[in-house]
């Protein structure tokens, strides 16, 4: 499985680590930013970070959350606060590329939260998602369809400066100002949010009355969300939201006198489940989503290069296919001269200026792309957005576990033996027979055996020439190990399918084929078309061509 880097940098930590494309934590870590230091020693201390973890972990990428106001298409900020002096133009994804010849995608840190709520979190699911970030100040994103809305000039959702009784919302509803009030009213001192929200279980006055205002603000912010965009979910996110207990029931009874019935009734408000992950998580989500734009940036691209290429007609075509990529693989190109008023010449020549060459190779390369970003839009039937993302990430994991050697060994062994035995564990052995059927495709006689008895008694008919095949879903399966073990020791070919790739199966195989997991409990036979894909893949690799009979 992949595997990336992830840094989230804020103006106290630098939170650091490597994750699977699933959003699995491999390892993290936190450092002191020390922002008042500038933005070259940020700059210095995160590449000295990426190249540290780079000792322990081959990484595909690397993906970066961060304070201040990015331009994520170039992977810029545009504008950092006074707090992190000289950081305001720092190009991070051009210096960290030319580094470590990575791609490199960069996010501000709220709009990660959001994404990471939207993917893996509390908004997981929801077609329309508001995340709202309280700490120092108060950020914001919007997320809708699966996909981040950054506005004109990238700073859609920066709602704490939404002016609220003639304040910006951040001066009346963030955690540092409820800090700042408390320590003038009560005449201390180095108070932090967690100081504050004790103060008020032990029931101190102040405090109690702080944090009411707090929360009599920030159902005002919360409203005004609520009723510009009216998000399917609303998520509150920030250290704060450690004292969910006792903030929530404030906030939902405030927001019943700040937003009618109807609409709070069809408005979930939730608190954010991935707290101090979030910016990682949501960094390596937005590097995802770039990345699955690729294809159809390419194509966009080429286009627009080419601009100049192009005459009055030509133009016409450029400008439909850019703004209708999508409905592109789906027409003919008499359905598109017809709806654009060109002739199909004007199309075909378009077509040979560019490296498409033809309107048909077009097509396919526009499918290509617009398949690949599908996946990141939401499924128009309740439910099943958990089931496709399962599936098309267990056929996307097979993009980078695919080993070529490997398969171009098991169809060299293929075509030399006349026997294949396969060992499973019990919880893949009602896959013999469909198993058993595909291999005897190449005409090779195939038995299945499953369990410890099964497998003792078959040792005695393998022979040298056998192919030996044991399937083990975590790969620690003793009577499946023992039994490529025995066929290894005589002199027996073995080879060896499993979801962990560093598994004791994989030490007794001399070939090893790595089946796609996954850990989503609501898809309940994704193990079983998981192992079946690769075997297609497999049959699909080593089969043997018959010879064609056309004569050229």
């Amino acid at each position: 499985m992949r595997k990336f880097v992830a840094l989230d940098i804020g103006g106290s930590f630098i939170k650091y680590g490597v994750l699977t494309e699933d959003a699995i934590f491999i390892e993290k870590h936190e450092s002191m930013t020390e922002a008042n230091q500038g933005g070259a020693h940020i700059l210095e201390k995160v590449t000295g970070f990426i190249r540290d973890l780079q000792t322990r972990h081959d990484v595909q990428g690397i993906c970066i959350s961060t304070a201040g106001q990015v331009d994520s298409k170039e992977g810029i900020v545009v504008y950092a606060s006074k707090l992190i002096p000289a950081y305001t133009g720092t190009r991070l994804k051009e210096t960290l590329e030319a580094t470590f010849s990575l791609p490199v995608e960069v996010e501000n840190d709220v709009n990660c939260a959001g994404l990471a709520e939207s993917w893996i979190g509390s908004g997981k699911g929801a077609k329309s998602l508001f995340c709202l970030t309280i700490g120092t100040g108060i950020g914001g994103s919007y997320i809708l369809d699966n996909k981040l809305h950054t506005g004109h000039s990238f700073s859609g959702g920066e709602i704490g400066y939404i002016p609220i009784e003639g304040y910006a919302f951040e001066e009346l509803a963030s955690t540092r100002v409820l800090i700042e009030r408390v320590e003038a009213r009560t005449e201390q001192t180095g108070l932090n949010g967690k100081d504050v929200f004790e103060m008020a279980h032990a029931g101190n006055p102040i405090a109690i009355e702080e944090i009411d205002r707090l929360v009599y603000y920030l159902s005002k912010g919360i409203a005004t969300v609520t009723y510009m965009m009216n998000p399917e979910k609303i998520i509150i996110g920030g250290g704060i939201t450690a004292q969910k207990d006792y903030l929530y029931p404030r906030i939902m009874k405030q927001l019943t006198a700040d937003i009618i019935p109807a609409i709070l009734e069809k408005t979930t408000i939730e608190i954010a489940r991935n707290l101090n992950n979030a910016g990682m998580i949501g960094a390596l989500r937005h590097f995802l989503l770039q990345e699955s734009m690729r294809p159809l940036r390419s194509i966009t691209t080429i286009i627009e290069s080419n601009h100049h290429r192009f005459t009055k007609r030509e133009q016409l075509v450029a400008d439909f296919i850019i703004q209708n990529l999508e409905a592109v693989p789906n027409k003919t190109i008499t359905e598109m001269s017809r709806q654009i008023n060109v002739s199909e010449a004007t199309i075909t020549r378009f077509c040979q200026k560019l490296e498409f060459g033809s309107y048909n190779k077009l097509r396919l390369l526009a499918k290509e792309a617009t398949v690949s970003n599908r996946y990141y839009g939401p499924s128009n039937i309740d439910g099943l957005d958990d089931i496709n993302e399962a599936y098309f990430m267990m056929m996307k994991k097979y993009e980078s576990l695919y080993d070529q050697k490997a398969m171009n060994r098991l169809k060299e062994v293929l075509e030399s033996t006349n026997q294949v035995v396969l060992y499973a564990t019990d919880e893949w052995s009602p896959l013999l027979p469909a198993i058993k059927t595909k291999l005897l495709e190449f005409g090779v006689m195939t038995d299945g055996f499953s369990g410890a008895q099964a497998i003792q008694l078959s040792k005695r008919a393998i022979r040298p020439e056998t192919l030996v095949i044991g399937l083990s879903r975590d790969g620690y399966s003793e009577e499946v190990i023992d039994g490529l073990t025995h066929a290894k020791r005589i002199g027996a070919v073995t080879v060896g399918l499993s979801t962990q790739s560093d598994s004791p199966l994989f030490s007794v195989s001399d070939v090893r084929l790595t089946v796609a997991s996954t850990e989503n409990a609501n898809v309940t036979s994704i193990r079983e078309v998981a192992l079946f894909y690769l075997l297609d893949v497999i049959t699909h690799t080593v089969r043997v061509e018959e010879p064609s009979s056309e004569t050229i």
